[in-house]
């Protein structure tokens, strides 16, 4: 009798137990010894999409594959703080064993699911990430801050504003701001709540600029700030007289985009890191300040006219015009008037009062003829005697008219073979070539690629109005394996291209032109199909580049320097197509 009262009791709180397991909101599953579930509440089945009347009696690996419980019946060691994941919800869950007589007799897992706290812990992360950055910029700023409270007590001051006044941070925050300083104007605020700019004020002896703001949550005034934009008045006075020497010299000469007669680019605008570039940056520099004429030499699209614009604005001259003539745009009938000009009445349309030509404009200056390669031989003559007489004579006009220009001329031919042909004066090249400056094809610099992707990007982000951050690494990897036949110019091309194409902050694969997506597929396909013969005839070419660019375009120089003949250094040439 006494026996059946006490099984009643036992199932009566077993009963019990498994109403409280089926009532809670937490995932709740217990195995027996054997690994059979015993327990598998609502939660269970809503989680795991698994009824109970099937699952219990089961073993839990046919029901839960992945839990860990058959572990904790194996070991007997609990299961603390574990994570799991069940569709997109994120779950913590203990595991312990069950021991009855110091006999584990099954096991128990509860679980909840943390996926909203998970949410929030990274969200305060985020928010303490921001604050420490906030509080990064707050402290290594030069200016001196100062904020207090609506009481105003002081809530936090930085170093400058702590050695401006004296003291140290820890002593002062959380003292009243008249303990520290004498500064009525900032309490203040506090019932005013109106700004303060630029006011004069004297503290530890030295005149300082201070700015005082109002402190707003939510609409309520919680608190000031005090800013010292100036810790010297003698900061203000020098900052005002450079700014006034900087609008005097820009009104002397202006280098806005929109002055035609004017250079544009800097030595700091030829962009790169490489040797060859940082080279040709010192060359540049050097080079500026003499008078003597200078020929640039590269292929189509390296940046000679950049190179033009730097000599000029580097140059004792940089005060004078810079001129530019397109030997090759401009008419072969027209061009002599074009840079010489031409007296009323000098021919059949001629403008009244004559014109001024491009040599007499850059008088005092530098006029860059680009494309010199191109020009016809009778005007070659020409310009051989402006080089040689300093002087020019406009058409239908006798008089010699004497001129102070610095001759910058370019080209992407071979001078040399064009002498050979007759197409080009051997007197006029030796005039021309005083100075050499080669510029390499950006196939040779293919490390300063990553300074100038990021300098185009900055600039189309201006003229785009748009944010985009950079390129993906496959677009960097096709762009540093592309031979660039036009070189930065096909460069720049191609990023406007995807720029217009681009619709987030990275330049894919995808927006670049497809003959460049193609080459992307074409390098992994022809990876393996190189013979001993096409490296070798790379490692020559390669040679015979380096030493062009070493010999500054002088093929003489490059043949002399590699140990082989002229001719056979030309059949190379020819060969493999090098400009």
């Amino acid at each position: 009798m006494a026996l059946n009262k006490i099984n009643k009791l036992e199932r009566s709180f077993l009963a019990d137990e498994l109403s409280i397991f089926n009532s809670v909101y937490n995932l709740v599953v217990a195995v027996d010894y054997q690994g059979r579930v015993i327990i598998f509440n609502p939660t269970s089945e809503r989680v795991f999409n698994y009824p109970a009347e099937k699952a219990l009696g089961r073993h839990i690996r046919e029901v839960i594959p992945f839990t860990g419980l058959p572990k904790v019946l194996q070991t007997g060691k609990p299961h603390i703080g574990r994570k799991f994941v069940v569709g997109n919800a994120l779950y913590v869950v203990n595991r312990t064993p069950i021991i009855r007589n110091n006999t584990i007799v099954g096991a128990i897992g509860v679980a909840q699911e943390i996926t909203e706290l998970q949410h929030l812990a990274q969200e305060l992360k985020e928010v303490k990430e921001i604050n420490d950055l906030l509080e990064s910029i707050f402290h290594s700023t030069r200016e001196g801050y100062l904020a207090i409270t609506n009481e105003g007590r002081i809530l936090m001051l930085n170093q400058p504003m702590a050695e401006l006044l004296g003291v140290s941070i820890d002593s002062a925050v959380g003292r009243h701001i008249r303990d520290i300083v004498h500064d009525k104007r900032l309490p203040q605020i506090l019932w005013t709540g109106r700004f303060q700019y630029g006011e004069l004020v004297r503290i530890q002896g030295r005149e300082t600029v201070v700015m005082r703001m109002p402190l707003y949550n939510q609409g309520r005034l919680v608190g000031a700030v005090s800013k010292v934009i100036f810790q010297d008045v003698e900061q203000l006075l020098a900052l005002a007289e450079n700014i006034s020497s900087q609008r005097r010299n820009f009104s002397c000469h202006p280098t806005t985009s929109g002055d035609s007669h004017s250079a544009r680019y800097t030595v700091d605008s030829l962009i790169g890191n490489s040797k060859v570039i940082t080279r040709l940056r010192e060359t540049v520099s050097r080079v500026a300040q003499g008078p003597s004429t200078v020929l640039i030499r590269g292929e189509s699209g390296t940046g000679k006219e950049l190179v033009a614009h730097a000599l000029h604005a580097n140059s004792p001259r940089h005060k004078g015009p810079f001129i530019k003539v397109n030997c090759a745009a401009v008419p072969e009938n027209l061009l002599e008037s074009e840079l010489f000009g031409y007296q009323e009445g000098a021919f059949t349309g001629a403008r009244k009062g004559g014109q001024v030509g491009k040599f007499e404009l850059a008088n005092g200056g530098t006029i860059f003829l680009d494309e010199i390669g191109d020009m016809p031989l009778p005007m070659q003559a020409k310009i051989l005697r402006v080089l040689q007489e300093k002087e020019i004579e406009r058409l239908g006009d006798s008089r010699p008219r004497p001129v102070d220009v610095r001759v910058v001329a370019a080209t992407n031919r071979d001078l040399e073979e064009l002498i050979r042909q007759g197409r080009f004066r051997e007197d006029l090249y030796y005039r021309l070539n005083v100075v050499s400056i080669y510029i390499p094809p950006l196939r040779e610099r293919i490390d300063d690629i990553p300074l100038l992707v990021n300098h185009f990007i900055q600039k189309f982000n201006c003229e785009f109005g748009v944010i985009v951050q950079d390129v993906s690494p496959e677009v960097l990897e096709v762009f540093c394996n592309y031979h660039w036949p036009g070189n930065v110019r096909e460069l720049e091309n191609v990023l406007e291209r995807a720029f217009n194409l681009v619709d987030g902050n990275t330049i894919e694969l995808k927006h670049l032109p497809p003959y460049l997506q193609q080459a992307s597929q074409g390098k992994k396909r022809n990876l393996f199909n190189h013979t001993l013969a096409t490296l070798l005839q790379e490692v020559e070419k390669e040679a015979l580049l380096e030493a062009l660019a070493a010999a500054g375009g002088n093929k003489m120089q490059a043949a002399r320097n590699l140990g082989i003949s002229r001719a056979w250094l030309y059949k190379k040439i020819k060969q493999y197509g090098i400009k």
